[in-house]
């Protein structure tokens, strides 16, 4: 499991720490477009993400958190979390 932890420092409020796992990879069944899966914890918020290979499916759990701090939290977090841009831009 990858853990990170972030500080969210927002102006109006106390300092509070956000967590951030990345679970171990799975072998999704072979009736699923994709066969990786791989579970995420937001501050306390699950969700599953999926790749082509254990890899991927951990670049996308990194990807989907790094897109929910950057939008929800902005500049509020330390360290600090740059914006996601999508392919080809």
């Amino acid at each position: 499991m990858i853990e990170l932890k972030f500080r969210l420092t927002p102006e109006d409020d106390e300092p509070r720490d956000i967590l951030v796992r990345i679970g171990e990879p799975t072998r999704s069944p072979p009736d699923k477009k994709w066969p990786w899966a791989v579970r995420v914890e937001v501050d306390g918020r699950h969700y599953t993400l999926y790749g082509d290979d254990p890899l991927d499916a951990i670049e996308s759990g990194a990807q989907h958190a790094a897109g929910l701090l950057h939008g929800v939290y902005g500049d509020a977090l330390d360290p600090p979390i740059e914006p996601r841009m999508k392919e080809g831009q």
